[in-house]
């Protein structure tokens, strides 16, 4: 799949003149790719075939905020959770609804999509030995929904339950508020231990603020294929294999992710043979991992992903610059993403048509793209009101104040990006200096993204570079760009358009594919030409692995957060370079 991609995306450049022969072709590249990263682990009976007491060691680039599931929103996040937690229902190897067999028997919805019955495993129980049964799933139900809990991002799609009661220890009776195609996905949601979290509620609703809360958020108990052993902030996250997990056991003994900031610190890490497992950046895929140094140790996994790099604007009111869409197609024209296709993400990227990306059932190809034009945003911007002062040269406009005054306000804001991205600085400078050309005052604010994250979810920024990876359900965009999720959701531009929201009413109640298609293929192209995001590229997963690792599978999520994922990962006996025996990684 990845190759494929590869060789049409060289094809395409080549054609328009932006690929060099002697440029970097991932197709031509042997590390790409080699079969063994894919092998299968062995199914004969040979003994001693895959080293089972072997350490897999992997990246973090910054320390989860919690490791309580429901709290969790970001990616390095959820690597961790999948480890830890298992659900009900999971994202198949092609982000298929799926139901885990670990935990359940089975699972059946009613002729006319009202109600749905979930049936547990029995002898299921939690890391520490406590039963886990279906009162877990509706303590978790209720917690999600209970608005003194900051469960933005596992509340997504879960108010769709109207009703979750347990008939008996292995049955979760589901009652949806209306017959929906969506409904099964509505039952996909995290499972915490009621015995460790009710007895902390009376005195902490929100489960973040007490001692208590704070304690088990940081030592989690939970009933997935790993268990927890430690956390050293700024350091690593250990966890170790439950020997009592009810599923397939995954072949690691014990997983390690390292808290590493700095992708080229954890490249160097990489090729000390101190990290097992990376993402990669896009010069870091294509440059730096052409030495021998690299090839020593390391192979490369390219794939196809539903990932979307964007700027989101903030139509919240607070500023006086992006509630007109004039203002921000402007900034569309303005950003100049030929060239930072080219120079930023050396031509591995593809250009970005808005929330759904190719490969979606729903993809709408015919969306067109803004072109990079500053004489276009120019006049955008005239026509909105923002207007150059000779004087000085930034634009000006009047506008009213926050005490209801005419003032005249300067075009100048902050655009936010994490810290830890090399990609955002050099996407934000590029666009910066377009802007300041144009009469636009664009200052650079890089937060660290725990900080960054929550002032996202509060609407506090004017701009900000954010990305998200699409699920295979086109429905939970509303969560993004529904008019009802600007104050609770994940709508952080507070975008509202009318027209889309009767869209995304009429699709989500439709069970006919075409008519649902046809609807979401309309929000795309009504976002897009909106604006509320300028949506710049679609990402590919750039991956390293260790040489040694095999039964490695992508998503379109990337190489985990599916299932069987991670799990499936193996060494080949023999190859192992850590082991289960009290002995410690490198580094």
């Amino acid at each position: 799949m990845g190759a494929r991609l590869a060789a049409s995306l060289v094809v395409v450049l080549a054609a328009v003149g932006l690929v060099a022969a002697d440029e970097y072709d991932p197709v031509r590249d042997p590390a790409v790719n080699p079969p063994s990263l894919s092998a299968a682990p062995p199914t004969d009976s040979v003994a001693d075939t895959i080293a089972e007491d072997e350490w897999l060691v992997r990246h973090l680039r910054a320390d989860p905020a919690t490791l309580n599931p429901i709290l969790m929103s970001s990616g390095h996040e959820l690597v961790v959770k999948e480890m830890l937690f298992d659900e009900p229902v999971v994202y198949g190897p092609n982000l298929e609804w799926s139901l885990n067999r670990a935990m359940v028997d089975g699972y059946s919805e009613s002729d006319d999509h009202g109600t749905a019955e979930l049936r547990l495993k029995p002898g299921l129980v939690w890391h520490d030995g406590a039963p886990l049964t279906a009162r877990d799933v509706v303590f978790s139900w209720r917690t999600i929904l209970d608005d003194q809990v900051p469960a933005v991002g596992a509340r997504a799609g879960v108010e769709a339950i109207v009703d979750c009661s347990a008939a008996d220890p292995l049955t979760v009776r589901y009652r949806f508020a209306q017959p929906l195609p969506t409904n099964k996905w509505s039952v996909k949601f995290p499972i915490i231990p009621r015995h460790v979290y009710e007895k902390g509620r009376a005195t902490d609703p929100s489960l973040t603020q007490s001692a208590y809360h704070q304690q088990v958020n940081r030592h989690p108990v939970g009933n997935g294929p790993y268990r927890f052993l430690e956390w050293t902030p700024s350091n690593r996250i250990v966890l170790q294999r439950w020997d009592e997990y009810p599923g397939p056991k995954p072949h690691f003994a014990r997983m390690i992710f390292r808290i590493v900031a700095d992708n080229n610190a954890a490249l160097l890490m990489f090729k000390r043979g101190e990290l097992d497992e990376m993402s990669l950046i896009p010069k870091q895929f294509a440059r730096q991992t052409q030495d021998d140094r690299f090839a020593k140790v390391g192979v490369k996994g390219w794939a196809e992903q539903a990932t979307v790099y964007c700027i989101g604007w903030n139509m919240d009111g607070s500023n006086p610059f992006f509630t007109d869409a004039r203002v921000r197609r402007a900034m569309s024209h303005a950003l100049n993403l030929p060239l930072i296709v080219e120079k930023v993400y050396d031509r591995l990227f593809t250009r970005c048509r808005g929330i759904f990306p190719p490969g979606s059932w729903v993809y709408n190809p015919d969306v067109a793209l803004f072109q990079y034009d500053r004489k276009r945003a120019a006049d955008l911007l005239d026509a909105a009101g923002w207007r150059i002062d000779t004087n000085d040269g930034w634009r000006y406009k009047t506008v009213r104040g926050a005490d209801g005054q005419e003032v005249r306000a300067r075009f100048e804001f902050t655009l936010s990006f994490a810290q830890e991205s090399k990609t955002s600085p050099q996407v934000a400078a590029i666009l910066q200096e377009d802007l300041k050309r144009l009469g636009v005052d664009m200052k650079l604010q890089a937060l660290e993204y725990t900080t960054l994250r929550g002032r996202v979810f509060t609407h506090e920024f004017q701009a900000v570079a954010w990305a998200w990876t699409a699920t295979p359900e086109p429905d939970d965009a509303r969560y993004l760009f529904h008019s009802d999720a600007r104050a609770e959701g994940r709508n952080f531009v507070s975008y509202s358009n009318p027209e889309v929201d009767a869209l995304f009413e009429q699709a989500r109640r439709s069970f006919d594919v075409d008519e649902r298609r046809e609807c979401y293929q309309r929000i795309a192209r009504i976002v897009y030409e909106d604006a509320p995001y300028t949506f710049m590229i679609n990402a590919p997963s750039l991956w390293a692995f260790h040489k040694r690792i095999r039964g490695v599978r992508f998503s379109p999520m990337g190489p985990s957060g599916f299932v069987p994922g991670v799990r499936d990962w193996w060494v080949p006996a023999g190859e192992a370079i850590r082991h289960g025996d009290g002995s410690t990684p490198s580094g």
